[in-house]
């Protein structure tokens, strides 16, 4: 619930009211409670006097300080009574902050209770004084003892070092001398100085003490002829300093160590002695003060405990309060929220402020999240749209050599689908690629090129793959294999090839071959009567040669015709018209084939086309499925085997597709797309440019030609060929030509 600015405002005065009306009377009582203990301890007959009455008048305060505390304990101890609700958190504070303060009190009490039963007069008593005066006696007689002993040796290290003054001229062997003076009278070090403190000569043993400069003090006591003594208390050490009679300036500084922590405990007795004396007053009205000054600082201490545990309940529970709000917004999803630490202290501040710094990282990370997401969303969308656009089939590898992607073009050209083959390995799926990846992962540059013939559902495929690595943001290195479609290519150079040799062949064999056909036709005229030996001998060779050159012309002629297709002259022609003339002719001349003409569309198919070269390519089609059938039904027993050539037509996509069926033996090749290539059969007689022809006529057309299996598994072979439908953009009217230009001369 929001708080109006107003009732804040009062509640925050009212608060602080209720601080420093407490506060005040907790630093009077505990001013009054300090200088009562001070003057009662100052040793001072009439400040011990007034000491207890300012007690007593501290009681007063307390007692007052008590109520107030009182009152508000019952507002937070009673909520039903004052009518406010408490968070539990808030009364635990206040119990454990309670019971702290009252434990100290109470074994204070107790403490204080034993302690005046003993009765300080068996402390401060004539018992402890006069074991006090004999310990300082003692310690005394020990410290005259050394200082007299010193002095002594002190007086003998003088009295030969008056003697040996003349060595001092020469440092070396006075040095000497003045070591063993300090060895032979255990002086940890002796030193030579001056009045102002230099030292002229020095000796020092394996642990001598710092050396100090003495004070001006201890010169002037050495001007009597008498040792002025140094005590040096933090290392229990005296040192000792006297005149040298026989020298100009020059004085002797020598001392010993006594034994550890006598000068500190000299000093600690005289103290303790002194605190004694100073305490031998009144112990009756001690033992009243420390009795008022005990009770009172116990006063204290319980309500300043209980007042700091409301005022930290108080700056705890609301914080806390705070922080479970904002963390049930967090959970829910709100990232900008926020912890105000106005006001809030050290631990709980700094969990505030990690709170904010997490929500804000929280909301930075998330916001960089969503970021990096559409980025690599958006990358994914981009590498996906030109996996699919190119039309190179494009296959990725992990290091092991698992499939990992597969875009559309590679499953159109493999006739794959990327959910079959995705995870399984490259060998299993793509054993043809094998090889190339091998020397791929062998390679020191890691790539590797080939050419690939794959057998695939649409036929054998030539492909040119690519193969190389990548590395990625980890040490592992994935594989990208890449690969282009070359068999139309490839096929295409071939053709170009066959067509330059047919060019050439029929150009190099026809011109001799008429010369030839002349001069036997002449031979056999003229000297047909004159041989009259073996005259049928003569005749049947040159008979022989007048066919075998006819032959050689017919085939001379196929080759011109496949190196140099006329241009096709196109008309609009009626398809079904065309189809129904060559059927006619091929069921004459095969009678013992059943010709069928089906699923065949009811409306007018009008084929843009050259007639003569379509009559051509439907003569090759339907004369190559007649032939395959008769030898298979001459491998076969009669009647075993009825052959059937089942023509159908269809038009899809604005494309008419004739569908040639026959029963025959089949394609001969596993790479039946081999057989539309020039000069490939599989045929004793025959010069293999049938297909390529058709082909090469349905190309100029702008069609294609398409050598398939049957669908039904049967044996015999499926022929589609595929041609521009004219549809109703063409003018219906047989006077409609147009000429496919064949090079670029003819285009205009």
């Amino acid at each position: 619930m929001k708080v109006s600015p107003k009732l804040e405002t009062k509640f925050v005065s009212h608060r602080v009211f209720r601080t420093a009306f407490f506060g005040v009377l907790f630093i009077l009582g505990a001013a009054l409670a300090a200088i009562g203990a001070l003057f009662a301890l100052s040793g001072n007959e009439t400040q011990t006097e007034t000491a207890l009455p300012a007690l007593q008048l501290n009681l007063l305060v307390l007692v007052i300080l008590g109520a107030y505390l009182l009152s508000r304990l019952k507002v937070v101890l009673f909520p039903a009574i004052a009518g406010e609700s408490v968070p539990h958190l808030h009364r635990r504070f206040i119990f454990i902050f309670s019971l702290a303060a009252l434990v100290p009190a109470i074994l204070t009490g107790l403490f204080f209770t034993a302690l005046m039963n003993r009765n300080l007069n068996d402390i401060f008593g004539p018992t402890v004084s006069q074991t006090m005066k004999t310990s300082k006696v003692l310690s005394s007689l020990y410290f005259r003892e050394e200082i007299d002993e010193i002095g002594q040796g002190v007086y003998n290290l003088a009295d030969t070092l008056n003697r040996a003054e003349a060595q001092l001229e020469n440092r070396i062997t006075y040095t000497a001398f003045l070591i063993a003076q300090a060895v032979i009278r255990e002086f940890p070090a002796v030193y030579v100085i001056d009045h102002e403190g230099r030292v002229l000569a020095q000796a020092e043993g394996p642990e001598p003490p710092e050396y100090v400069l003495p004070s001006m003090e201890a010169f002037d006591g050495t001007l009597d002829g008498s040792v002025a003594f140094i005590t040096r208390h933090e290392i229990d050490y005296i040192g000792a300093l006297y005149k040298l009679e026989n020298y100009d300036d020059a004085y002797v500084y020598t001392g010993r160590y006594l034994q550890t922590g006598v000068l500190s405990a000299i000093k600690q007795i005289e103290q303790v002695e002194k605190s004694l004396d100073k305490y031998s007053g009144n112990v009756e009205t001690l033992n009243r003060v420390f009795l008022f000054t005990y009770i009172e600082v116990a006063l204290l201490i319980l309500f300043g405990a209980i007042w700091l545990a409301l005022f930290v309940a108080d700056r705890i529970v609301s914080p806390l309060g705070s922080m479970v709000n904002a963390a049930e917004k967090v959970r829910a999803g709100d990232l900008t929220t926020r912890i105000n630490v106005t006001g809030v202290w050290d631990e709980l501040s700094d969990l505030a402020n990690a709170f904010n710094r997490m929500t804000r990282q929280l909301y930075t990370q998330r916001e960089d999240i969503v970021r990096e997401h559409n980025i690599s969303e958006q990358r994914r969308e981009f590498s996906e749209a030109v996996l699919s656009g190119v039309s190179a089939g494009v296959v990725g590898l992990s290091p092991e050599g698992k499939i990992t992607v597969i875009n559309r073009s590679a499953e159109v050209l493999l006739g794959l689908r990327a959910g079959a083959v995705v995870g399984h390995p490259l060998a299993n799926v793509l054993n043809e690629f094998l090889p190339a990846f091998t020397r791929a992962k062998d390679n020191l540059v890691h790539s590797a090129d080939d050419q690939v013939n794959i057998e695939t559902p649409n036929g054998i495929k030539n492909l040119d793959l690519r193969i190389s690595s990548y590395q990625g943001d980890r040490s592992d290195t994935g594989w990208v294999l890449t690969f282009d479609d070359m068999t139309r290519l490839v096929a295409a150079q071939r053709h170009s090839a066959w067509r330059e040799v047919a060019r050439r062949i029929a150009h190099e064999i026809k011109n001799p071959l008429t010369p030839i056909q002349l001069s036997a036709e002449r031979l056999e005229r003229k000297y047909k009567k004159e041989i009259t030996t073996d005259p049928e001998v003569f005749t049947q060779c040159t008979q022989t040669i007048i066919r075998q050159v006819s032959n050689l012309g017919q085939m001379v002629d196929e080759f011109s015709a496949f190196a140099r297709m006329p241009a096709p002259i196109l008309e609009l022609i009626d398809f079904k018209s065309l189809i129904d003339n060559a059927l006619f002719a091929q069921r004459v001349a095969f009678p013992d084939i059943e010709f069928l003409y089906g699923d065949v569309d009811e409306n007018d198919i009008d084929v843009l086309c050259d007639e003569r070269l379509i009559s051509q390519a439907l003569t090759n089609i339907y004369k190559n499925a007649a032939e395959s059938i008769s030898r298979r039904l001459n491998d076969i027993e009669a009647g075993a085997l009825d052959g059937c050539i089942r023509t159908s037509i269809r038009i899809k996509d604005n494309v008419v597709e004739l569908h040639i069926v026959d029963n025959g033996e089949g394609w001969p090749l596993t790479d039946k797309d081999r057989l539309l290539e020039p000069y490939m059969t599989t045929r004793d007689e025959g010069s293999g440019l049938g297909l390529a022809i058709v082909k090469r006529i349905a190309e100029d057309h702008g069609g294609t030609l398409t050598l398939n299996y049957r669908k039904d598994k049967e044996k015999g072979a499926v022929v589609k060929l595929s041609l521009p439908n004219a549809g109703v953009d063409v003018p219906l009217t047989s006077h409609s030509t147009q000429k496919i230009p064949q090079n670029e001369d003819e285009i205009s």
